[in-house]
This record gives structure tokens, C-alpha cells and sequence, in this order.
């Protein structure tokens, strides 16, 4: 649902401007256009993410309009609310150890071996299980993004695939320990090692978070200025670049089409008001929030080098 919500708010933001297009969309997790497989004649498939080994084309993923499920508002808000948070303690007063809170059970063998490096002596960490049907019943005061940037370090670890808690991480400013991922989306591409965050082995996983952990604390300006470098990078990714990034895609795309894309005729028109017919009132509460308006700029121009 939110995933349509955004493609229509893209028409809202640039009314006239897309063009028509025939396009497919998978919103499974894992790519799966194999570059040996289909190197002759790849597919064009849109989802989530992506890997080196993969054609698929990564498109923003649905939380950028909101995730109610978990109560998290549409990115610009979201943002602002976790750099607020963020601003709570200063470098100094944070706590020196790195922190995750997720969900392991997602058939994630890095976030089955992360479970065990929850020592603050032994490995710096502090890791914890995130139960969301616990978190529903408490109304979610426990889970507010914006309070969870009061640790120097916060971890990264994929689940099934990409996580689309990357963004949330970087944007708390707290010096992002990424553990080699094997998927990006449209935005990670664009992330520099320890100017955006540090990198952090996928093999032994403690280890390499403790080394990360006192190079910070021994040299906390550096650590600081990295954690900032992530957030930064996370402030210039707003709804507006998002929305571009949306717009040159699929113009791009569709100078590659060699038809005029027409529509069957078991094609179901979706609109504005059938969305939020179809929305629960939380739903409803977040598409209202993310709707977008016509700016008074057309897109920002793309420099291909």
C-alpha cells in the first residue's frame, strides 16, 4: 500500500512530468535477477534493494511514507524527530559502548552471531531483542527512534535482506558501525567508510565491534566527526531528493522502452482516495502525513559523468 501511495504522490509532486511507463515491481525482499544467469538479457525488475551479483533496480522503499506497523512517521518527520533526540547528550555524555535493537529471528545468520557479543565488558556492546507485539501493547514508548541515540556507536546488522533500519541509524549521529552488508539500496551506494560511517567485519563480528568501539573512545573528535558525517548525509536525503531520485529513474527507464506502454484491459486504476479507502485509521493517519505538493522548482537536473 505505501509503496503505491509513494508512486502517487510522485505524480502529485510532479503533475505532467512522468511518463507513462511499464514497469515491474517485486516488494519481496531478496533480488533476484541473477547477473550470470541473465546476462544475455536482463530483466527489468524494480524493488527494495539490490547486491553486486543482482540487476534488479533498487527504488525507496515503502517506510519513506511511513511504517504504522511500527509507528514510524514518514522520513521527514522522522528525521527530524531522531536529530532532535540526538541533540539530548553530548558526545561526551553518551555512553561509550555500541548499541542494536532489532528483531534476530529473520533468518539472519549476522544477527544470530551479533546475540552473543551482548557484553559491555568484554565485547563494548549492548545488544537487545526487539519485541514489537510487547511494543504495540506499551503504545511503542519504548521504541521511539528518537530515543535511541544515546549510545557513541550503533550497530548495522542485515536481516532476511537489506534493513530499512539503516537510515534510522545514521541519522542519530552516533558513529555507525555497519557490518559488511551484502545488499544496498538506493541510497547506501553513495555511503564512504569512515567518512559516513565504519566499517565493521562480518566475520568475528564482536571482535571487530569491540576494536571499533576503543578506537572511538580513544579518539572521540574522529568518532564524533564520522557520526556526524552519517547524520549529515541523512539530512541531505529528504522527501525532495527522494522524490528526484523517483523522477529520473523512471524517466530514464522509459527512454529505454521500445513501445508505448498501454493499458490491458484487466488493469485496475488506483488513485488518492481509493488508497485511504482502503487504509485503517493509522494507516490513513500516516498517507494524510506524507502527502506531497507540486514544489515551485522542476526536478533537480541530473549530471551524468
Amino acid at each position: 500500500m505505501f509503496t503505491v501511495w509513494g508512486l502517487l504522490q510522485l505524480l502529485r509532486r510532479y503533475p505532467g512530468l512522468v511518463p507513462d511507463v511499464d514497469l515491474m515491481f517485486d516488494c519481496m525482499d531478496k533480488p533476484t535477477i541473477n547477473r550470470t544467469e541473465h546476462a544475455s538479457r536482463p530483466l527489468p525488475l524494480f524493488r527494495y534493494c539490490t547486491t553486486a551479483d543482482h540487476f534488479d533496480i533498487p527504488f525507496p522503499d515503502w517506510s519513506f511514507w511511513g511504517w504504522p506497523e511500527t509507528n514510524i512517521h514518514p522520513w521527514d518527520k522522522e528525521f527530524g524527530d531522531i536529530k532532535q533526540g540526538s541533540r539530548a547528550l553530548s558526545w561526551r555524555k553518551k555512553i561509550p559502548r555500541a548499541y542494536w535493537k532489532g528483531n534476530p529471528d529473520v533468518y539472519s545468520p549476522i544477527r544470530t552471531e551479533l546475540l552473543t557479543c551482548n557484553h559491555s565488558r568484554k565485547w563494548g556492546a549492548q545488544i537487545m531483542r526487539q519485541d514489537w507485539v510487547e511494543e504495540a501493547k506499551a503504545r511503542y514508548e519504548q521504541s521511539k527512534l528518537s530515543n535511541q541515540c544515546k549510545h557513541r556507536y550503533k550497530i548495522y546488522a542485515e536481516g532476511y535482506a537489506w534493513s530499512v533500519s539503516l537510515k534510522y541509524i545514521l541519522s542519530c549521529g552516533s558513529l555507525a558501525l555497519i557490518i559488511s552488508p551484502q545488499y544496498e539500496d538506493f541510497f547506501s551506494r553513495g555511503l564512504i567508510p569512515k567518512k559516513n560511517y565504519w566499517p565493521v567485519s562480518s566475520t568475528n563480528v564482536c571482535s571487530s565491534v569491540k576494536f571499533a568501539v576503543d578506537w572511538g573512545n580513544v579518539n572521540p573528535s574522529k568518532a564524533e566527526a564520522i557520526g556526524r558525517g552519517g547524520q549529515d548525509f541523512m539530512e541531505s536525503l529528504s522527501m525532495d531528493r527522494v522524490y528526484d531520485y523517483m523522477y529520473h529513474l523512471i524517466a530514464g527507464y522509459s527512454k529505454l522502452m521500445d513501445f508505448k506502454p498501454i493499458s490491458p484491459a484487466s488493469a485496475r486504476e488506483i488513485c488518492l482516495d481509493s488508497v485511504l479507502c482502503f487504509a485503517d485509521a493509522k494507516q490513513r493517519e500516516f498517507l494524510e502525513e506524507s502527502t506531497a505538493f507540486p514544489p515551485q522548482r522542476a526536478p533537480c537536473k541530473l549530471e551524468i559523468k
